[in-house]
């Protein structure tokens, strides 16, 4: 990764499909794709609920955006895109055709940002992975109110949705069948009952049968 992304993008990969069903994970990240399925970029903003597509074959770059970060990027307010797929030329004025294209314009619509201005709701998304809403307020000494109004604007989510879909990403990413009782304790679930209905309602099946790979029924994308 370009060094000078590093406050900004916290990740770049790239994927490719075969005919699969494609598991469109919730979010708590902002990413810009490129996808040879799509004409020029998108912005898929955070989501709060999982969605199963159909793909033919497909490969798609992804960048994702650092947490508390992309209202700096992308110079709109984050609320407005969760949920939603949209057209990078829609946020930005342009379009672009590839990859390394979408780094140049990122680093020169970043050359004069500073980053130190998203800095209390990027501290916010750190925290909120093992605090809750009041303790990350109390911590950044600002009121609950003024940090859910920040945080939902910068990010996209209210910092209870980023802590709920941040927990449900990490039961998808260690879950292991019979160990859900030991994850739910460590990830700091009341018990394996409540892992299981928040993972149920993100996912839309409950953990043992998505590990098992019975999925919610696929749409084309």
């Amino acid at each position: 990764m370009e060094q000078r992304l590093r406050p900004w993008v916290s990740a770049i990969g790239s994927q490719s499909f075969e005919g699969d069903t494609y598991v469109l994970e919730p979010d708590t990240a902002t990413t810009l794709v490129m996808c040879t399925e799509s004409k020029g970029a998108v912005v898929v903003g955070p989501q709060d609920r999982a969605r199963y597509y159909r793909w033919r074959s497909a490969e798609r770059t992804v960048v994702r955006l650092t947490p508390g970060r992309a209202q700096a990027v992308l110079d709109v307010p984050v609320d407005a895109l969760a949920g939603r797929v949209v057209p990078l030329s829609e946020v930005w004025g342009r379009s672009v055709a590839d990859e390394v294209e979408l780094t140049s314009v990122l680093l020169g619509r970043l050359a004069s940002a500073d980053p130190a201005r998203s800095d209390l709701v990027h501290a916010a998304a750190r925290l909120l992975r093992t605090h809750g809403v009041a303790d990350t307020a109390r911590a950044l000494d600002v009121s609950e109110r003024h940090l859910r109004t920040l945080f939902t604007r910068a990010v996209g989510l209210s910092p209870k949705q980023f802590a709920r879909v941040d927990r449900v990403r990490r039961v998808v990413a260690r879950g292991r069948r019979g160990e859900w009782a030991r994850l739910a304790a460590e990830l700091g679930y009341y018990d394996q009952a409540h892992l299981t209905s928040e993972f149920r309602a993100t996912m839309g099946v409950p953990p043992g049968a998505y590990v098992a790979g019975k999925l919610p029924a696929a749409t084309s994308c």
